[in-house]
């Protein structure tokens, strides 16, 4: 991994959870999701990233176990294609956890139950999980495809938990010297 591409993974996550904090992300119904009120920034974490990379090395299109990556979630993209160009497979990738909004929707509410889940949203919820503000990700190229994945620590996607707090951008943060980016309406960890 390169300091360029995981930048790439970095502005992506937060490109795309600012659009949804300030509420102008498009639903499957053609609104928008609601704005979240705790949001947090994510920044890189190598150490995540390592243990992304040591699954990724395997070249198996598969999650990891719960406890391989340290209870931590994870998101994996792959295409049946070879040696493709990594900075553009981490954009890709980010950008099709995300269509999963726009293709498959969340409820009004914004819980995460066994039913949405089922629908085809995991990836978009976990890359919008209000608290997983750590990532680590990896593009590996293996015999038979190119292989993408990001893990976040804490993990989302509890089932029956919030995909975040519904209300305008920062007004929730809830961590110790948190700042508010009002612009981009995320809170920023220390």
């Amino acid at each position: 991994m390169t300091d360029e591409i995981r930048q790439i993974f970095v502005d992506k996550h937060n490109d795309i959870r600012s659009i949804v904090a300030r509420g102008l992300a498009k639903d499957k119904d053609g609104g928008n999701a609601p704005k979240a009120a705790n949001m947090l920034k994510v920044s890189y974490d190598c150490e995540v990233e390592e243990n992304m990379m040591e699954w990724l090395r395997q070249c198996k299109w598969a999650h990891s176990s719960y406890k391989g990556r340290n209870g931590w979630g994870q998101n994996l993209y792959m295409v049946d294609a070879r040696n493709l160009n990594k900075t553009r497979m981490a954009e890709q990738s980010v950008e099709a956890w995300f269509s999963e909004l726009a293709n498959h929707g969340v409820p009004h509410d914004n819980k995460l139950t066994w039913k949405v889940f089922e629908h085809g949203v995991g990836h978009y919820s976990q890359l919008v999980w209000h608290n997983s503000n750590k990532i680590g990700c990896g593009v590996m190229w293996c015999e038979k495809m190119t292989f993408v994945g990001c893990e976040y620590n804490p993990t989302g996607n509890y089932l029956g938990a919030l995909i975040y707090e519904i209300g305008e951008p920062c007004t929730k943060c809830n961590c110790k010297g948190c700042t508010c980016n009002k612009e981009e309406g995320l809170c920023v960890v220390p």
